[in-house]
C-alpha cells in the first residue's frame, strides 16, 4: 500500500535529507481520438450511475479523479460487492486527500518563525545523533533512520493515515532509544518533542485555511487533517483490500488550489507496480 515518493516534507520537519528508493516513471497514454460524435441518447434511454458515483462529492470526488484506472475499478468493485459501503469509500478517500493536502502544505508552506527555530535545533540534534551512531558503529541505528525516512516518504503520498504514521513512528523510536551507559546511541527525546511541536503548529495553521465548500462536507469533522469517523472509514477501506500503490494523492494535492500556495508542480507518476491510467 505504501510507496516512496516523499522528498522534502520530512526534511522540513527534521532538517535531514531523505533517501528515496528507485521508482518507476510512467509516461502519459494518449487516448485514441474519434472522428464521429457519440449518438445522442433517446428519450427512452437511461443512464446507470454506480453506488460510488452517486456518493462522490467535493474533495473525495476530486481525489477520485486523480486515481489511476486500476484503483478506480478496485474501489468501484469493493463498493458494488458490498465489501465496503459507498459512505466508507468516500470518507476514506477524503482522509487520504486531506493527508496529502496537509503534507504539501507542510512541505511548501514554509516555517513560521517559531517553527524555524525548532527545525534548526532538530537539525543540530540529528547531526549529533548521526555522529554518535557512527562512533558507536551501530548498524541498526542507521537502518532505523532509513525506516524513518521511508515513513516520511509514505506520509507524503497521502496513502497512510496519521494513526498509522504514529504507530510506525513509535516502533522506530523504540529501536533508536535506550543504549545509554554502554556508550551506544540514545534516541533524542528532545528531537521527538520538537518534531511533535512543529507538526502541531503546522496542523493548527493548516486548520486556519479556508478551503471553501470542501471544509463543510461532514459535520463530524474534528479538523481539516482527519476526523475520527473518516479515519475509521479509511481503516475499513484498507481492511477490505483497497491498495493505493502510487502517488495519486500527491498528484491530487499538487492540482489543488491551496490558499496561499495555489497549485503546485504536478509530479510524474510513481509506483511500485505497473499502473493503468
Amino acid at each position: 500500500m505504501v510507496q516512496s515518493v516523499y522528498s522534502n516534507a520530512w526534511a522540513t520537519l527534521t532538517g535531514k535529507s531523505t533517501t528515496t528508493a528507485a521508482t518507476q516513471l510512467f509516461s502519459s497514454k494518449t487516448s485514441p481520438s474519434h472522428s464521429s460524435a457519440a449518438p445522442a441518447a433517446s428519450a427512452g434511454d437511461t443512464v446507470s450511475v454506480s453506488k460510488l458515483g452517486k456518493a462522490l462529492t467535493g474533495m473525495a470526488a476530486k481525489a477520485f479523479e486523480h486515481l489511476d484506472s486500476d484503483s478506480k475499478k478496485q474501489l468501484e468493485s469493493l463498493v458494488e460487492s458490498g465489501r465496503v459501503s459507498a459512505d466508507d469509500a468516500v470518507k476514506g478517500l477524503r482522509t487520504l486527500a486531506k493527508n496529502a493536502l496537509f503534507n504539501r502544505f507542510a512541505t511548501e508552506g514554509g516555517h513560521s518563525a517559531e517553527e524555524q527555530q525548532m527545525a534548526e535545533r532538530m537539525k543540530v540534534l540529528r547531526e549529533q545523533n548521526a555522529a554518535a551512531a557512527k562512533a558507536a558503529e551501530n548498524p541498526d541505528h542507521w537502518a532505523a533512520l532509513e525506516d524513518l525516512d521511508r515513513l516520511g516518504e509514505a506520509q507524503k503520498s497521502g496513502s497512510v493515515s496519521q494513526e498509522e504514521v504514529s504507530a510506525m513512528h513509535r516502533s522506530i523510536s523504540e529501536r533508536l532509544k535506550g543504549f545509554g551507559q554502554s556508550g551506544k546511541l540514545r534516541f533524542s527525546q528532545e528531537e521527538g518533542t520538537l518534531m511533535g511541536s512543529v507538526f502541531t503548529s503546522k496542523a493548527n495553521r493548516f486548520a486556519d485555511l479556508d478551503l471553501g465548500e470542501d471544509d463543510h462536507e461532514t459535520s463530524a469533522t474534528t479538523n481539516k487533517i482527519q476526523s475520527d469517523d473518516e479515519m475509521a472509514a479509511a481503516e475499513r477501506l484498507f481492511a477490505a483490500g483497497f491498495k493505493l500503490e502510487n502517488n495519486a494523492m500527491a498528484r491530487f494535492a499538487a492540482d489543488y488550489d491551496i490558499p496561499g500556495l495555489g497549485k503546485g508542480t504536478m509530479p510524474a507518476w510513481h509506483s511500485f507496480t505497473p499502473i493503468s491510467r
